[in-house]
């Protein structure tokens, strides 16, 4: 068993007491963080007597448990290595006898299991997994909650038709209660009451908006009330142990804040109050009977700066350049305009994911020194490459009924139209870049089965053709079209060398590709033509920075420059090769606990 150090002292957070109601006596939360290393991550919740965390152990993609009274992580699941299955979000049963979990599975779609915790005595004894859901017409499973009683599991079905389901499954044989369904949307969190009535979700009233009310469903499903109905955001319940109380995330005082509010016979019984202030990135995991609150914060920074280079990129001029957005510290992923007088990037907007985070694309004019944004209807973003005309973005990512491939994105308004649309587990989309007519478009297509491939397709008539294929174990990316049009760079792995990579080239009118640089133990990270086309520019890991290199085109050996930048991510020449644009900053996810904020103390479950 691995151990997983604690970080952080007791901290007071809350400026201004919150007061119980009927007692007047002054309570001030106090919060402290559980765990904020490398390996953190927030799929999990906390067990009912406050022993175990459950979560995801990330480098092999097994479940897992963090034991919070000596920080023991014990596995329950055994992934063979290499394997591409993994656990996901996971609750733990009200006995910390058992834990349900999603597991993407080989044919990758997500079953629902159950495993062993602990015998009747309490002892940590992992047991063979129990498949309760399999059935590939599901796609995506989340278990939520347990009821009261351990024989059902709250659980969320998003089947492949794009419609999601609040759902009872049983503990004992998976049979299914449906008890509402929602179309597209989902809720991002839904638990059982304590007493096994209710059943308390966000979600949705009107299409196309983000912002969410907070509902009553009966656990038969019979009935339905809004908790919460106010013009605000309205996230994240969660129910206090005694039953008396939800407490929620709202945005309702311009920031994203605790309330909670008091609840009685299945309808609200008096109006929300403020619990703290300023919650940051905030994502609850659970409260446990002796009403410790489990809750993840996403920390950390990301923003796009840009510096000048010298006369074929032999240096950096000056000091990097902070890009001074609306946002900061919320930036990636910059991109060039064709006329290099505007950079593009992604910048985080709006409540939070658990998987991932909602952005919009923010474009800066830098002669004219404003800046605007667009909000696509898209459900995530991950990369930008501008049309050469400078109208649109081709975008990376999916669309709001789980369907990921590639986008155009128009500059101005906003419009969205899919070029590459698909079911698919990898919610980033894919890589792709334009012809240098914007007649085309050339990606890099994934698939279990298949491998990898590098395709070409016309936008007009949607034909596609593949110029190279690789198999799964080597993946491709970071791919690069040449300024005339005719030559693809990508990174891919050397299947001769463990732990290398290599950069090739690959003739856009057919042939083999050709080796252009071998890499080991390194991750090549950006591919950038210079403009003339006589070398490319790639990163790779260094210390203390990343180091760039220069790769001829000829085969010249190839030429480490002084270009001292700490990126994340890749980086973006603009079309002159004078500028280069690239995010900087670290990201991490923590697990906190509150206590002390509950307005009765009496703990019933």
């Amino acid at each position: 068993m691995r151990s997983l150090k604690r970080f952080g002292p007791l901290l007071l957070l809350l400026p201004v007491p919150l007061f119980a109601a009927d007692a007047g006596v002054a309570l001030v939360p106090s919060v402290r963080s559980v765990w904020a290393d490398a390996k953190t991550n927030l799929l999990g919740a906390p067990s009912l007597d406050g022993r175990y965390l459950s979560l995801v152990d990330v480098e092999t993609g097994d479940l897992a448990v963090l034991d919070l009274a000596d920080n023991d992580k014990i596995r329950l699941t055994s992934n063979p290595p290499g394997s591409k299955q993994f656990a996901y979000f996971s609750a733990i049963s009200p006995d910390s006898s058992r834990v349900a979990y999603a597991w993407f599975n080989e044919e990758e779609f997500y079953e629902l299991r159950l495993v062993a915790l602990a015998d009747s005595e309490g002892r940590v004894e992992p047991g063979e997994p129990r498949v309760l859901i399999r059935n590939p017409e599901a796609g995506f499973v989340q278990p939520c909650s347990w009821s009261p009683d351990g024989e059902q599991i709250l659980t969320l079905l998003f089947r492949k038709d794009n419609i999601s389901q609040i759902a009872l499954v049983s503990a004992r044989d998976g049979s299914i209660q449906v008890l509402k369904s929602l179309n597209w949307v989902y809720p991002k969190k839904m638990e059982f009451s304590p007493d096994g009535r209710f059943i308390v979700y966000d979600s949705t009233t009107k299409e196309g908006s983000d912002a969410r009310d907070i509902f009553l469903l009966s656990a038969d499903g019979s009935s339905e009330v809004k908790l919460i109905d106010a013009p605000s955001n309205d996230i994240f319940p969660a129910w206090t142990p005694d039953g008396k109380f939800v407490v929620f995330a709202s945005d309702r005082a311009g920031t994203m804040d605790a309330w909670i509010i008091p609840v009685a016979a299945g309808e609200a019984a008096g109006p929300p109050r403020l619990l703290k202030k300023e919650l940051g990135r905030f994502l609850p995991m659970g409260i446990t009977s002796q009403g410790a609150f489990y809750y993840g914060l996403r920390t950390g920074h990301s923003d796009v700066y840009t510096a000048a280079l010298e006369e074929d990129a032999a240096g950096v001029r000056g000091e990097p350049v902070i890009v001074q957005g609306r946002l900061t510290g919320a930036n990636t992923a910059p991109a060039w305009s064709p006329d290099g007088r505007r950079l593009a990037y992604l910048s985080r907007w709006g409540t939070e994911n658990y998987a991932q985070e909602s952005r919009v694309i923010s474009i800066r004019d830098f002669e004219g020194g404003k800046e605007h944004t667009v909000s696509p209807k898209l459900a995530y973003m991950e990369r930008l490459r501008w049309a050469p005309g400078g109208e649109s973005l081709l975008v990376s990512g999916s669309d709001g009924k789980s369907r990921a491939g590639l986008f155009t994105v128009n500059a101005t308004t906003g419009e969205t139209t899919p070029l590459v649309r698909e079911r698919s587990t990898n919610f980033r989309g894919f890589e792709g870049v334009w012809s240098p007519d914007g007649k085309a478009i050339y990606y890099i297509h994934e698939d279990s089965a298949q491998g990898f491939s590098i395709r070409r397709m016309v936008i007009e008539t949607y034909e596609e053709e593949t110029l190279h294929s690789s198999p799964a174990a080597l993946p491709i990316h970071d791919l690069a079209l040449s300024p005339d049009g005719r030559s693809l760079a990508f990174a891919t792995r050397d299947p001769a060398i463990e732990k290398t990579e290599i950069l090739q080239l690959l003739p856009v009118g057919g042939g083999a590709p050709r080796k252009l640089l071998t890499a080991r133990n390194a991750v090549l990270n950006g591919v950038e033509w210079l403009p003339d086309g006589s070398a490319l520019l790639v990163g790779a890991p260094g210390e203390p920075t990343p180091s760039i290199w220069k790769i001829a085109v000829s085969g010249a050996k190839p030429e480490q420059l002084p270009i001292q930048i700490n990126h994340t991510g890749g980086f973006r020449l603009d079309p002159k090769g004078r500028r280069i644009a690239f995010a900087a900053g670290e990201q991490q996810s923590e697990v906190w606990v509150m206590t002390g904020f509950l307005p009765h103390e009496q703990t019933v479950r």
